[in-house]
């Protein structure tokens, strides 16, 4: 294969996506911030390691985007050393980050002026993202025009099992936010009844099945020994999903949507960042409820 593939972001997920497609045959080309991340994806064979995203833009067709947040797709595709700088005319621009929609818009508003094309491709899975990728099992959300989209499609599906084009730009992040937020409300509320039923005495794997095979189905319950086992890591940091949240409260109030749920979700998982840290696995959030109800889902005490 000829097609030269940028990923800008070398995280669990841009590494990956890095190595997944220069598997697959294609040139790949890697930057981050961080040289350390960049050395270790050049390390893989196809991968071709970049000290900018101007470097990357100017060796490529199309661009994945890879980043925590949409402040630092700003900084990648405009700033200093930025991919604009690098970009010809036509290049595609795949944004895998869980972003804000107005301000993706915004972005892809000056890119677009430069003549650079751009979708928003967010992530999830089955398992979230950071399990599914390295299966190939990601779901993608895209939003974009309908050619932009298409010439994007062969590449998401390298990685993904379902790639969905939900609507025009920003939609894809607007579905992400939606699934991120009905997520955690259910995980919590999954997490707090198994919690109820581990004190009195009842086998938390076997509730969780009747709640899978009944109307209580979600993550937890489909897979509980995400919750049940110490330590265990869900690849996806409490504060990054916390700021999510805090999109998902601020888009509702755009929208003129209530948000109550969402609200108390958020709030909640400030909680959880505070007693956890930003940085903190997605799944201490299972830690932080067990020591609130003095027992863990084995039935043990928390002393």
């Amino acid at each position: 294969m000829s097609q030269h593939i940028g990923v800008i972001g070398l995280g669990s997920l841009g590494a990956n996506m890095a190595r997944l497609l220069a598997e697959d045959g294609y040139a790949v080309h890697a930057y981050d911030l961080d040289g350390a991340r960049t050395a270790n994806a050049a390390e893989h064979a196809g991968v071709t390691g970049h000290n900018s995203a101007r470097a990357v833009a100017e060796a490529s067709t199309l661009v994945l985007l890879s980043l925590p947040q949409s402040e630092a797709v700003a900084a990648a595709c405009l700033g200093p050393g930025g991919l604009i700088e690098g970009a010809s005319r036509g290049l595609l621009v795949v944004d895998t980050t869980s972003g804000y929609p107005e301000r993706t818009k915004e972005i892809a508003a000056e890119l677009a002026a430069a003549g650079v094309r751009y979708v928003d491709a967010a992530i999830t899975g089955e398992e979230g993202g950071a399990k599914a990728l390295p299966k190939r099992a990601l779901t993608f959300c895209v939003g974009g025009g309908e050619a932009d989209v298409a010439q994007a499609r062969p590449i998401l599906e390298r990685m993904a099992r379902y790639v969905y084009h939900v609507g025009p730009l920003g939609a894809g992040q607007i579905v992400k936010m939606v699934n991120n937020m009905v997520g955690s409300a259910a995980g919590v509320a999954a997490i707090e009844g198994l919690l109820i039923a581990a004190k009195h005495g009842i086998d938390v794997k076997m509730a969780a099945q009747v709640l899978d095979k009944g109307t209580g189905m979600n993550f937890f319950c489909r897979h509980p020994d995400f919750a049940l086992t110490p330590g265990v890591e869900g690849g996806f940091q409490l504060g990054l999903m916390t700021k999510d949240l805090r999109h998902m409260s601020e888009f509702a109030r755009r929208s003129d949507v209530p948000a109550l749920v969402t609200d108390h979700i958020f709030h909640l998982f400030e909680l959880f960042v505070r007693e956890q840290g930003y940085g903190a696995d997605i799944l201490r959030q299972v830690d932080v409820m067990q020591k609130w109800a003095g027992v863990r889902l084995d039935g043990t005490p928390v002393e």
